[in-house]
């Protein structure tokens, strides 16, 4: 690579990342982390993790009945 190809390669401008690819890089992330404690532990890594999901299930479910 030389020096020129290198100035033009840092004159592109990045390209931003949308909200929802955030969205869909975090929900990836936590059906990563599901994987991984059930692989790990099995049901219990399971099971724990749907057990501190409801109060999480909870309040999204209030909030879109309330309109949020």
């Amino acid at each position: 690579m030389s020096s020129a190809e290198t100035a033009a390669a840092q004159d592109m401008p990045r390209k931003a990342i949308s909200p929802e690819q955030v969205a869909y890089l975090i929900a990836a992330l936590l059906v990563g982390a599901g994987a991984a404690m059930t692989a790990l532990f099995g049901l219990p890594g399971l099971a724990m993790t749907a057990l501190a999901l409801v109060p999480v299930v909870y309040v999204v479910l209030i909030l879109i009945s309330v309109g949020k």
